[in-house]
């Protein structure tokens, strides 16, 4: 039997839903907080000098994904 049931949301109307033990669920939160890390430094880097940040803070990506170029700034 699991100890923790973790729970994704993959669309509005499914989901999937993981049935763990304490350590598995324990190594999957370290995983996707590791993942998290990853990215937000990459996105960091990204950021300075390139498109998409200003002085080194990201700029949040849209809903579709797509990375954005920015706030608008008219010449």
């Amino acid at each position: 039997m699991a100890d923790v049931s973790v729970r994704f949301a993959m669309t509005n109307d499914s989901e999937v839903v993981l049935n763990l033990s304490l350590p598995q669920a324990l190594r999957l939160m370290e995983a996707i907080a590791r993942k998290v890390g990853e990215t937000l430094a990459e996105r960091s880097t990204q950021g300075v000098g390139g498109v998409g940040g200003v002085g080194g803070v990201p700029t949040p990506a849209p809903s579709n994904g797509m990375p954005s170029l920015g706030p608008y700034t008219p010449s």
